[in-house]
């Protein structure tokens, strides 16, 4: 069980402390919050990936999902780290990460509100599930006859990308739940930098030889060779 109450929820994650990272939100490069703005038209591939998916939090598309969620993910291992020899607030960020990977099998919270829990930091979709869409999508629409060459040739890549990053997140998960069920965190220091840098690479990759160690931020640097540019038809 989670002990105290919950982190608030920062708009865009910024001020969860001094050890956390800034997070980049590609809504707002691009102007696009459902509700505030007009829904604009998008004419390319991969639609559920880049734009839109109608099943993710404010109709985000699966991308933004997983790194977003992978930022929480990284942000909240660092939170673990600095509270080491704070009672109960290691293992709530802890819970945070687990939360941010996969929230059905999160800890529950000391309080809820009418089944629904608050207060957690992630969106409530899960970085694994919005990977396996991801790499499902961009794996069916790369095998189609209309198939950008763009599509055909820096689909597969993305793909390979984010099935690296479903693995570190897959460890991720295994490592956080074995820590929050077993010994004292406090203990722990060692197996938190562990884990520390295998969430950093969620979004930022391993700096291994090839395409072995690339994360999510390769997935978007492929992706947006087949993005159209911005006002195209």
């Amino acid at each position: 069980m989670v002990k105290g109450g919950r982190i608030a929820t920062v708009v865009g994650l910024g001020l969860l402390g001094a050890c956390t990272r800034p997070v980049e939100d590609p809504l707002a490069v691009n102007s696009i919050y459902w509700g505030l703005e007009p829904m604009p038209v998008y004419r390319g591939e991969l639609p559920e990936v880049l734009f839109s998916a109608d099943d993710t939090p404010t109709k985000q598309g699966f991308l933004y999902s997983s790194m977003h969620d992978g930022e929480v993910a990284a942000q909240y291992v660092d939170r673990a780290l600095a509270r080491l020899n704070e009672p109960g607030e290691a293992e709530e960020a802890l819970a945070e990460v687990v939360y941010a990977l996969e929230p059905a099998v999160a800890p529950e919270l000391t309080a809820e509100d009418s089944g629904i829990v608050t207060g957690w930091a992630a969106h409530g979709y899960g970085l694994r599930r919005a990977l396996r869409n991801m790499i499902e999508e961009i794996a069916a629409a790369s095998q189609t006859t209309a198939a950008s060459a763009a599509l055909r040739e820096y689909g597969p890549r993305a793909a390979g990308c984010a099935e690296n990053t479903l693995d570190r997140a897959d460890r991720l998960l295994a490592l956080s739940q074995q820590i929050l069920m077993g010994e004292r965190v406090s203990a722990l220091e060692p197996t938190l930098r562990r884990l520390d840098m295998l969430a950093e690479e969620l979004n930022q990759g391993a700096p291994s030889p090839g395409e072995g160690g690339c994360g999510l931020e390769e997935v978007k640097r492929y992706l947006d060779e087949v993005t159209p540019p911005a006002g195209s038809s």
